[in-house]
């Protein structure tokens, strides 16, 4: 009884840590960009802000799974949120060298974008060490349900406090809940298992190594390839096609297009409840058929918008609907997608893994969002929906094809 109440203490942990510092990524990122309009007054300086604070995390990224793979993952995790403390109050006390301010919020992001990606890397490593492969779907199901909730209600909070008290507010809070994850996690009881790595760092000899065990290992190659797809075909949905269908085309109103979002949203927390709740369904049997419901609902979104237009109302409503729906099952897929790659993925390699996962994500999004654009222009937002959601359940189709065959 005392080692189940032990390892559930554990498990609450390091999710509530986890989720103190999504919730302080999601408070600071809403503010950002506001706080930066505001101080250099102009559009291009921010642009050029986000591009310089985003391209260093993202070169460095499949590095970093080397650092998590040879250390103490506890240890990286509370030292990340100690480090996170001590940047927001090095922005805090420089706060009116205002000639100088905004190279150093520069520098001070770039550093906090590397950070937040170790700590995303080594948080879903100690993830796997510290709950059991019966576990790890459920209890991925309430670590959703945690992130999710901050990323909903951290925007939210964010812009209302930067709003009636402005940003030096904002970093005062940072350093409090960095702290706050920090302590967190520290209480966590874990004993790193011994891997043998050479004293020195090898750097290319040992991220070959993690690029060798995807190659090598044809159902998580197959995963990851599936994974890239989604990222490339339907990270326009929310930036590209959503907008396109429902302000440029229905002339539904930007108040009431917020509410798509949140519609999803709702659609993940059930989800979440649902997963940590079931005890029959095996998600991972399902995680393929998933996705080909998910697309087809999304070819649903592209179909209605032509069968129905003009009909602004009705169609809202089954896209909220639809919305639901996609939210759920694209945490029924997540969930056991992301439980699967840490159950079979060795833990020599996890770090080096979900860097490379992160590294190769962080460069399809944006290519598909830039496809997404070009082809809607072209052939309109519910069309490319349609046309990008068969790609993927044509890929589906041949996955479960050769797992019949096998």
């Amino acid at each position: 009884m005392e080692e189940n109440r032990s390892y559930r203490k554990n498990i609450i942990l390091l999710i509530t840590g986890r989720i103190t510092s999504k919730f302080g990524v999601a408070f600071y990122l809403i503010v950002l960009p506001l706080f930066i309009l505001k101080s250099s007054g102009n559009l291009a300086w921010s642009g050029i802000f986000f591009t310089l604070s985003t391209i260093p995390a993202i070169i460095v990224t499949p590095f970093l799974g080397i650092v998590v793979d040879r250390f103490n993952r506890k240890n990286i995790i509370v030292l990340c949120d100690l480090i996170a403390a001590i940047l927001y109050y090095i922005l805090f006390v420089t706060y009116d060298l205002k000639d100088i301010y905004l190279g150093i919020l520069l520098t001070v992001t770039i550093v906090i974008n590397i950070i937040s990606n170790i700590f995303e890397i080594a948080s879903k490593v100690i993830f796997t060490e510290i709950v059991s492969v019966k576990t790890i779907e459920k209890y991925n199901g309430i670590k959703s349900f945690g992130d999710n909730a901050a990323s909903l209600v951290a925007p939210v909070l964010g812009t209302l406090t930067f709003g009636f008290y402005g940003f030096k507010i904002i970093l005062v809070i940072m350093i409090f809940m960095y702290l706050m994850s920090a302590v967190q996690e520290y209480f966590i009881q874990y004993s790193p298992r011994r891997l043998n790595f050479p004293s020195k760092f090898q750097w290319f000899k040992e991220l070959t190594e993690g690029i060798h065990f995807v190659k090598d290992n044809k159902d998580i190659l197959i995963l990851f390839a599936l994974v890239m797809a989604l990222n490339f075909f339907v990270s326009g949905s929310e930036e590209i096609m959503n907008p396109g269908i429902l302000i440029q085309k229905y002339h539904i109103s930007e108040v009431l297009f917020g509410f798509t979002s949140t519609s999803a949203i709702i659609g993940t927390f059930i989800a979440g409840i649902f997963i940590f709740k079931n005890q029959k369904v095996k998600l991972q049997e399902y995680m393929y058929y998933f996705i080909a419901i998910n697309s087809g609902l999304m070819i649903a979104i592209g179909g209605l918008s032509i069968m129905l237009y003009p009909m602004k109302v009705l169609y809202f409503c089954l896209f909220l609907s639809i919305q639901f729906l996609i939210g759920f099952f694209t945490t029924c897929v997540n969930v056991p997608l992301n439980s699967y790659l840490q159950i079979h993925t060795p833990l020599q390699y996890q770090g080096r893994f979900f860097a490379l996962l992160t590294f190769s994500s962080n460069l399809l999004i944006p290519l598909g969002i830039l496809y997404s654009g070009f082809l809607s222009s072209l052939i309109g937002p519910d069309v490319t929906y349609i046309v990008s959601n068969v790609f993927i359940i044509f890929f589906i189709l041949i996955i479960l094809k050769k797992r019949r065959k096998k």
